[in-house]
């Protein structure tokens, strides 16, 4: 089989060549030719990139926990006898589970009344040493922003910001309710940035100028890191029951 490109087209070469388009033709010895688009060609190369990017991360990421993991705890495992006779793969899921039940053992501890005391003066102690409190002191940031501030987020909702007549996705980070000079009552709104949820802004406004969009914490982090793309089932809905004042 050969793979040619050829100008699809009824008139003679050489005539109104910029109306001519190309495409690709894959011909047979037998003289029978069909041809593929090059436009069709990037749609398909776009969608299985699509479809295998993210299923090629996530195996490569669980490939790379399980076997890092894994091999960490392995060197203890072969100093019993009987594990020795076990196949190495074997050993690096052995080992895998085991540190993710001391992660989870860890984590148990942490959070006990016990547990918090103890890393509270872990915590202030690393910060205070000289060369390890950089480095410390940013895994602790990023953490913090990765997991901490994802729970703390309570729900999603669409208020107008930063100016009237823009509406923005944002979060409740609070349950506490404060009540303004003029009687309403107000509550913080955490506004993410877009891809990087991380950062954002932070604002005060009346709650009846917010509307409860019914996405769960996870759909609205999609939604934003997504830049739009991924949207929920009933987001239109949502945004045209979206309040917006009148005087802009």
């Amino acid at each position: 089989m050969q793979v040619l490109f050829r100008r699809c087209g009824h008139r003679p070469f050489g005539s109104s060549l910029h109306k001519l388009r190309f495409s690709l033709a894959l011909c047979r010895p037998s003289d029978f030719c069909y041809t593929l688009p090059v436009g069709q060609l990037r749609k398909y190369l776009i969608a299985g990139i699509a479809t295998v990017l993210p299923l090629g991360l996530s195996v490569f990421v669980i490939w790379f926990l399980v076997t890092r993991l894994g091999e960490l705890l392995s060197p203890l495992l072969t100093r019993h006898v009987w594990l020795t006779r076990l196949p190495d793969w074997v050993l690096t899921i052995l080992g895998f589970v085991i540190a993710v039940v001391l992660i989870i053992g860890v984590g148990a501890v942490a959070t006990s009344l016990a547990g918090r005391f103890i890393i509270g003066r872990l915590d202030r102690l690393m910060r205070r040493l000289p060369f390890v409190r950089g480095i410390y002191t940013s895994t602790r940031e990023l953490t913090d922003a990765v997991f901490v501030k994802r729970s703390s987020l309570r729900k999603s909702v669409i208020a107008e910001y930063p100016r009237r007549g823009l509406l923005a996705v944002g979060f409740v980070t609070s349950d506490e309710r404060l009540t303004l000079a003029d009687g309403r009552r107000a509550v913080f709104v955490y506004f993410p940035t877009t891809p990087n949820p991380t950062s954002g802004w932070l604002a005060l406004i009346p709650e009846d100028e917010i509307t409860e969009t019914g996405m769960t914490t996870d759909e609205g982090l999609k939604l934003v890191v997504s830049g739009g793309v991924v949207k929920p089932e009933g987001f239109t809905g949502f945004v045209r029951a979206a309040r917006i004042t009148d005087d802009r």
